[in-house]
Order: C-alpha cells, then sequence, then structure tokens
C-alpha cells in the first residue's frame, strides 16, 4: 500500500487496499447497509467535468480538504479513511480512470486556516474537484458567522476562477458535541454559500443523524476499539456515499423553491 505522510492515493495504492482487505474485495461487499435518506442530494448541482473525466478513463485528480475526520484520525489507518474509501470506490466504478487522490485533511483548522493553503496544498496539483470538509472547528471555537461566510465564498471563487469543480462538506453528526457546540448556525452557511455559488454540499452531518435514528449506528459507543471500529465503518460509508453524489448525473429540471434545504 503506497501512501505519503499527507495522504497521496494512485491506482496502484488502491489495488493494495484491496488487497489489504480480502483480496478480491469481499470485505467491501461486508460493510453494512448505510443507505442514504432519499432524496439526500437528489437536487444538489452535478460535477458533470469530474464525472466525464471518469467516464471517459482519463486522469483524475481529486483533492480533500478538511480537518481531522478528513485526515482519517478516528481509524487506525489513512487507508480506512472517507477520502481512502472514496478513492477505492471510485477506482471500482470507473476502473478506465486514471485516479489520484490527495488528502490534505490537517486536524482542528478553521475555514481560514484552511484557506490559505489553498494554493499549495490544492491548486498546485490541479485538480478537478476539490471537496472542502470545513466548520467543525469554526463552530468549537465560535467564530464570527459573517467571517466564515466570507473565507468560504472566496475559497470556492479562488478554485472556481482556476476551472476547479467544487463540493462542499458539512461536520459530522454527534449528540454529545450538539449538546455543546451550535453547529447549526455555520451549516446554514455552507448551504446558503453553496446555493449562491451553485456548488454541491454533501450532507455529511444529515445523512449521519439519520443512520444515528435508525439505529444503523451507534455514534455513543464509549469503548477505545468500540469508537475505531465504527469510525471504520462510517468512514466507508461516507466514501461510498460521496461516490454516489459523484456519479449523479443531475438534478431534475424543478423549480429552485422545490430544493430541500434552500431559501424560499
Amino acid at each position: 500500500m503506497m501512501m505519503s505522510s499527507r495522504g497521496l492515493w494512485t491506482a496502484a495504492g488502491l489495488a493494495a487496499i484491496v488487497v489489504a482487505l480480502g483480496g478480491d474485495g469481499r470485505a467491501w461487499a461486508q460493510l453494512p447497509k448505510c443507505e442514504v435518506p432519499v432524496g439526500a442530494f437528489e437536487f444538489e448541482p452535478a460535477l458533470p467535468r469530474t464525472l466525464e473525466a471518469l467516464e471517459k478513463g482519463g486522469p483524475v485528480t481529486i483533492v480533500a480538504i478538511g480537518g481531522a475526520s478528513t485526515l482519517g484520525r478516528a481509524a487506525p489507518l489513512e487507508s480506512q479513511s472517507w477520502p481512502a474509501r472514496l478513492a477505492q470506490e471510485l477506482s471500482t466504478r470507473f476502473p478506465r480512470a486514471q485516479v489520484k487522490f490527495i488528502n490534505r485533511g490537517v486536524s482542528r483548522e478553521t475555514a481560514q486556516q484552511m484557506a490559505a493553503r489553498l494554493e499549495r496544498d490544492a491548486l498546485a496539483h490541479k485538480p478537478d474537484l476539490v471537496i472542502w470538509e470545513t466548520g467543525t472547528t469554526d463552530a468549537v471555537r465560535g467564530t464570527d458567522v459573517d467571517a466564515f461566510m466570507d473565507v468560504v465564498q472566496n475559497g470556492i471563487a479562488r478554485l472556481s476562477a482556476a476551472n476547479v469543480e467544487v463540493m462542499l462538506m458539512n461536520p459530522q453528526f454527534s449528540r454529545r458535541s450538539e449538546m455543546v457546540v451550535n453547529f447549526n448556525r455555520y451549516m446554514r452557511i455552507l448551504r446558503s454559500v453553496a446555493d449562491i455559488s451553485d456548488i454541491p454540499l454533501f450532507p455529511r452531518h444529515e445523512i449521519m443523524r439519520y443512520w444515528a435514528d435508525r439505529g444503523i449506528f451507534d455514534f455513543a459507543v464509549a469503548g477505545q476499539e468500540q469508537r475505531r471500529e465504527l469510525a471504520i465503518r462510517v468512514y466507508a460509508c461516507i466514501g461510498r456515499a460521496v461516490a454516489d453524489m459523484i456519479g449523479r448525473r443531475g438534478r431534475p429540471d424543478v423549480p429552485a423553491a422545490a430544493t430541500p434545504g434552500s431559501k424560499p
């Protein structure tokens, strides 16, 4: 398995993951049934250039910018992070594509800190797609919401100006965290910015809440080993769901007012 300390995945490295998981990929088939809610991202904008490149079998570079959950800190190995799982999913679904996946997750960074390294950690790699997971640290630190919105909007504008497609991802769901941290303000900002910028928002928070409410995952497990196992499985499911979203051809032709989560 080949991976740099900062998380660079190639097709060869992904093949090694399958070997590590059981040679023919049987371990992937044993993942829990972690389907997402019906219509979870049905109305999100598509990523046509990235999808076309995948379908044509060309080289595709994807960069993930985010925090500890992007880095995969809760799992024992970086190969078990959701970006690594996503890369494996895409390589399986588009076997002719030359997928290069670069994980640039850094723990406990604000959106401002992530934006400050977009040139070095994202644009320098000339990516087709950047997946930007943000909002958690800003919510914990109580960053001014207007400043948070400006940073995310400006970051998206910089990426889009370089002809890079962008997907936002909102924070993870945790009942314990929500008791002490107001994530809703920052998730509303991400929703608003995504709508204004006409880019997709992967609703990780809502999907994980759905899993928790239906008993698919117990996010309250306490033991260290149990939490590691939970992280491995949740990251795998997130990777699969993001692959589903990337593989979509577009949203239905409906009035914008019918888009879930959008403002009237």
